[in-house]
């Protein structure tokens, strides 16, 4: 019996190893370049946008703030 379980221990691992290197190796071929060049692009988007943002919130904090 113990050999029995065993024997079904070593498939369930081999077909769960089998679908984890499918999937890996899928993920890793559907990736291209310009999907790095998207994530990049869209980065240094979202980084300008949050430079705008925080120059905007200081101009009204130091209008705020300013006596005259």
């Amino acid at each position: 019996m113990t050999a029995w379980w065993v024997l079904v221990g070593i498939v369930v691992l081999l077909v769960v190893g089998t679908f984890g290197y499918v999937g890996w190796r899928d993920r890793r071929r559907l990736s291209s370049p310009d999907d790095n060049a998207a994530a990049g692009q869209a980065r240094v988007a979202q980084e300008r946008h949050e430079a705008e943002r925080y120059m905007t919130q200081s101009h009204v904090i130091q209008r705020g703030n300013n006596p005259s």
